[in-house]
């Protein structure tokens, strides 16, 4: 009976080794998963607007972009507060309209929806844009890592309107980050538990 059980026993234990062994071994594969989960990033079409989600300034580089493509004849802008930079105070509006006039932009192809404090408010203030214009189709441009929440929510909140949506992700390179070894950058490490808390914690106060 107790050579049995010790034979259960090792069994048992060099099955669990192996599991840990593989795990360990596709840890960087498994990772890799993790970070290309939060990642959509749908090929541009055609709009009525472009749409850059309040975020970082390479988003609305990337949607002027866009829009210098030829991609659609509006850009919407969703901005936060004013911000501070070492003490000094930012205005988003007053950067975005710089940016747009150095890019040749024309100010009646703006449409800017200030104090934007997070990707349920960022949802929320282009629904109202979409009604108001009576647009049929948008081009949602974010961040990488960020796209699958926005993704979520834009769906959630818009997806019972007659609308096509397409989210195109910034290019990596655009944002320094790296899909392949997020978890061995601080910065793009919490990126990604970030995105990953507040998925959940959107799961359960909005989506539900």
């Amino acid at each position: 009976m107790l050579r049995r059980l010790c034979a259960g026993f090792l069994i048992l234990a060099a099955m669990a080794a192996l599991i840990l062994a593989g795990l360990w071994l596709s840890r960087h594969w498994c990772l890799a998963e993790l970070g290309a989960y939060l990642v959509v990033d749908q090929p541009p079409e055609r709009s009525g607007a472009i749409v850059a989600v309040s975020g970082s300034q390479e988003r609305r580089q990337w949607a002027v972009e866009l829009y210098r493509r030829g991609y659609a004849d509006r850009l919407i802008f969703n901005v936060s507060d004013t911000t501070y930079y070492f003490g000094m105070p930012i205005d988003p509006v007053e950067s975005i309209m710089q940016m747009a006039s150095a890019a040749g932009i024309p100010r009646d192809s703006l449409l800017i929806n200030p104090g934007i404090s997070s990707t349920w408010e960022d949802a929320r203030a282009t629904r109202e844009t979409v009604l108001k214009l009576g647009l049929r189709s948008i081009l949602v441009v974010s961040s990488p890592f960020n796209m699958r929440r926005v993704c979520l929510t834009y769906k959630h909140r818009l997806g019972d309107l007659p609308l096509k949506m397409t989210f195109c992700s910034v290019p990596f390179e655009r944002e320094k980050l790296s899909p392949e070894s997020w978890w061995s950058r601080e910065r793009e490490l919490q990126m990604v538990v970030d995105e990953y808390i507040k998925i959940v914690f959107y799961e359960f106060k909005y989506f539900h």
